[in-house]
């Protein structure tokens, strides 16, 4: 679920813009809840007597991309995520990855090479983030492809990224039609 709140006009006290709560611990006695669907979002934002703005599912989908990301980097700092292909590769191989970022702008060929492998070891996959967004969120370059060595960070990170897949309608890595 999404939650939205209106926030307070500071000039006269009278409810303002409708924005995003998604950690869900903004004040507000005003509320609103939606289901996880950018769809839904959208017809929200149309609603003129709601008070939102136009750009209101893309600044969600934003605060998701952000919260991932933000997660990625915090188990890049706990020293619990190897990034580069061969890295990535050969802890797959070892059996220490839980779960397994592929940048969802990287060449076919890696990323289903990856992704294979993780499938037949039951590991899932978060191809959610672009190879910038990957990157940014590592402090690294061109970083496509990344693995995550810990349980409890892959359980967080994986949430977020299926609460952003939902969001967008993506099931299984494709786009829901």
């Amino acid at each position: 679920m999404l939650r939205f709140v209106h926030a307070p006009n500071a000039a006269d006290g009278t409810v303002g813009v409708l924005t995003p709560d998604l950690a869900q611990r903004l004040p507000s006695q005003d509320d609103v809840w939606l289901v996880n669907s950018q769809a839904l979002v959208l017809q929200l934002a149309a609603l003129p007597e709601v008070n939102a703005p136009r750009d209101l599912a893309i600044r969600v989908e934003n605060l998701m991309r952000q919260n991932l990301a933000a997660l990625i980097s915090m188990a890049r700092k706990a020293g619990v995520l190897v990034s580069g292909f061969a890295k990535t590769e050969a802890a797959l191989k070892a059996g220490s990855i839980t779960l397994l970022f592929a940048a969802h702008d990287g060449a076919e060929g890696g990323k289903r090479k990856l992704a294979q492998k993780a499938r037949v070891m039951n590991i899932a996959l978060c191809g959610q983030l672009s190879g910038d967004e990957l990157s940014m969120a590592l402090g690294q370059e061109n970083v496509i492809h990344a693995g995550l060595t810990d349980v409890g960070w892959a359980a967080r990170i994986d949430r977020e990224a299926r609460r952003l897949a939902a969001y967008k309608g993506d099931i299984d890595g494709r786009m829901s039609e």
